[in-house]
């Protein structure tokens, strides 16, 4: 289970880069506006960066989905008391995710499909620290799980789980009740 929890929250990191980096080359792009008028090409313009800011909000999505298998495969590590040594490597691919975090909110990437409050942008430094804090708490985490503190490791999954509700109070909508 946490294989292949982490296996897939490389995949969503890969996929995420490689959705960024698909664009069309430069030349290609130039020889397609040939003819275009200035308002042809500022509409072809905004069309890709909407296609563009779609495909970040569904990367990041994908990894914060992926962030929560981690999450919880850890949380059900815990439970059943096994060797928090196997936990380490979910916990190390936390505290990478909180990295990429800020790098996954672009300006203009506040569209109706995603969560993220206009909080996000407008308190940028807040946003950058709350990720930065939960990098910190999941890297304290894997540095645990690998020295096999079983009580440290337990303790400190409280203290990541309190920095991911933090950032989430400040920029993310509310989830609606079902």
């Amino acid at each position: 289970m946490m294989r292949a929890t982490t296996i897939l929250f490389a995949a969503a990191a890969l996929a995420a880069t490689g959705s960024i980096a698909l664009t069309a080359p430069r030349a290609a792009a130039q020889d397609s506006m040939k003819g275009m008028s200035p308002d042809q090409m500022k509409a072809m313009h905004a069309e890709h960066e909407k296609m563009m800011h779609a495909g970040i909000v569904q990367a990041r999505q994908a990894g914060f989905h992926l962030a929560v298998a981690s999450f919880l495969g850890i949380k059900a590590g815990i439970a059943r008391g096994d060797d928090v040594k196997t936990l380490a490597l979910p916990a190390a691919a936390l505290a990478g995710w909180g990295k990429a975090i800020p790098t996954m909110f672009p300006p203009g990437t506040d569209t109706p499909e995603s969560d993220a409050l206009p909080t996000v942008w407008s308190d940028r430094a807040g946003f950058e620290t709350a990720a930065a804090n939960m990098s910190a708490a999941a890297r304290t985490l894997a540095d645990l799980g690998k020295a096999g503190d079983t009580a440290g490791f337990a303790t400190q999954f409280g203290a990541l789980g309190k920095t991911c509700g933090a950032c989430h109070k400040d920029y993310r909508k509310p989830e609606e009740k079902k």
